[in-house]
């Protein structure tokens, strides 16, 4: 039979101390992901920001490389309005070599889901505003924004922006012609779609809206030359019809 010595006994039981202690300890912090994120959701969807984002902290504490949570989190925090709150998160996210596209994109989803597209726009300035080394992509950002929201004073400035440093950028290029059509400055609108096809001579769209635009204009010798050149790109029914051209339906 085994003896202890006193000092045995007391070490033993002191090891015992510790390792019941430390199993405590990892059972206080074990926590059920899903049920969180159960609760976030809910928070969330029931606009209880404060408790949604608490529950995001836990989720990025347990799962620090979800890109989802960090959109959620940034978006919560955007309405709550905390700008330092959202770089921290957004700085966290970059500490975790999560691309920043994705944090964008996903500001972007969560927040046009709750109809705030406004938390997108103001994230992407803030961002250029506390991180200026990301102007250029965050202003390439901005563009599509624009663009989706149908701002045509937006989309001129930044397709200029864009154009200044890419000046042959035919996306860009048509861009700007866009938002002259959109503010209603045909002229330049105009101007700009034919200096896309100096540029580009087979630009489908730009053929398209030239041809278009005279044609609406009652210039059908314009419209067509540009009609045909885009045809001869491709060939679809429509505008085989704007020229009168017959489709063979069979």
């Amino acid at each position: 039979m085994l003896k202890f010595s006193f000092n045995d006994t007391m070490k033993l039981c002191m090891a015992v101390v510790l390792l019941v202690g430390c199993a405590s300890a990892n059972a206080a912090v074990t926590r059920d992901y899903d049920a969180i994120a159960t609760k976030a959701a809910r928070f969330f969807h029931y606009r209880e920001w404060t408790n949604a984002a608490a529950m995001y902290e836990l989720m990025i504490e347990d799962s620090a490389k979800v890109c989802d949570t960090y959109a959620h989190a940034i978006v919560t925090a955007g309405m709550r309005n905390l700008p330092d709150y959202e770089m921290s998160l957004l700085e966290r996210a970059q500490s975790q070599l999560i691309p920043l596209d994705s944090v964008f994109q996903g500001v972007r989803r969560v927040s046009f889901s709750i109809g705030q597209s406004s938390l997108y726009e103001n994230f992407l300035l803030l961002v250029k505003e506390r991180q200026p080394w990301l102007t250029r992509s965050i202003e390439k950002q901005l563009l599509s924004y624009y663009v989706f929201r149908c701002n045509a004073p937006e989309i001129i400035r930044y397709s200029r922006i864009m154009l200044s440093g890419a000046p042959d950028n035919v996306a860009f290029m048509n861009n700007l012609a866009y938002g002259y059509m959109l503010s209603g400055d045909e002229e330049q609108g105009i101007t700009t779609y034919k200096e896309i096809l100096k540029l580009h001579p087979d630009n489908y769209d730009a053929l398209l809206v030239l041809g278009n635009y005279y044609r609406q204009k009652g210039d059908m010798a314009q419209s067509r030359e540009y009609l045909e050149r885009a045809l001869t790109i491709k060939a679809t029914p429509y505008v085989s019809e704007l020229l009168g051209i017959g489709v063979d339906k069979h």
